[in-house]
């Protein structure tokens, strides 16, 4: 190729000649180089028929990362910040495989919704934590679309027997979050209810419930997310624990209506 065709390499990221709407590429011998170029590439993705499959796959990817983008989005607020490194991929990840149930459609036309939505649950938003490990309290969750509310019934229970707490911990407080999620339009509600301190000792803790509002009536999914908090009580004023270690948080329902 002449040098108006082409660029080479002549040391650690030194180029010669013209490099504008040029590619590199790795040769055999292990040195880049850059070649211009083709519009063809693009054209025959697009239309060639061996690269049907790809496509296919590639726009249900594309539903994947959009449908993980608008839960990572919903649940932000309360999502531990250590969870945010990984999340968007691992939930791309378990969309796709959602999505690969959906015996309705074809590749590339599944939807998320329907699929097995029951595979969500439960997804801990912190890879390396697992909230059922550590809170083991039995609750019962329901959705009244037509009075607008969601709900988290807490039985009562002996805190030391069904929570993992960090050492200097005293007490700890649920919260539940409530998305409320659109896949076509990609927007949302999104609102959340803390329980009451619980202390972490044998002193069973009383029954309680949460309550979150959603959208009277609405037609569209819902996600409920619970996450843990630690607190150390010292002369009547608490001190939040931010071990990481311990910042959880797991989805625990999805409601679609039928």
């Amino acid at each position: 190729m002449s040098e108006n065709q082409t660029g080479s390499q002549t040391g650690l990221l030194q180029l010669t000649g013209k490099t504008q709407k040029m590619m590199i590429y790795r040769k055999k011998n292990g040195e880049y180089a850059f070649k211009k170029k083709s519009p063809a590439v693009a054209d025959r993705f697009a239309n060639d028929p061996n690269f049907e499959q790809v496509r296919l796959n590639a726009q249900d990817f594309a539903k994947a990362g959009k449908a993980s983008m608008l839960i990572k989005r919903a649940f932000h607020q309360m999502t531990p910040q250590r969870a945010n490194k990984d999340l968007f991929p691992r939930l791309t990840r378990l969309c796709k495989a959602i999505m690969k149930t959906d015996m309705l459609h074809e590749r590339g036309q599944r939807n998320l919704l329907d699929g097995n939505t029951n595979l969500f649950v439960p997804f801990d938003f912190t890879e390396d934590g697992s909230f059922s490990n550590n809170v083991q309290i039995p609750f019962i969750h329901s959705v009244n679309r037509v009075a607008g509310n969601a709900n988290i019934e807490l039985p009562e229970f002996i805190p030391t027997e069904l929570i993992i707490a960090p050492p200097k911990a005293t007490h700890c407080r649920l919260k539940m979050g409530v998305a409320v999620l659109n896949f076509e339009t990609v927007k949302h509600t999104f609102s959340f209810s803390d329980s009451a301190d619980i202390l972490l000792d044998t002193t069973p803790a009383a029954p309680q419930t949460l309550t979150v509002s959603i959208p009277a009536n609405t037609a569209d999914p819902v996600f409920i997310a619970l996450s843990i908090e630690y607190v150390e009580e010292e002369n009547g004023v608490f001190y939040p624990i931010n071990s990481g270690k311990f910042k959880l948080m797991q989805l625990v329902a999805v409601d679609v209506p039928v």
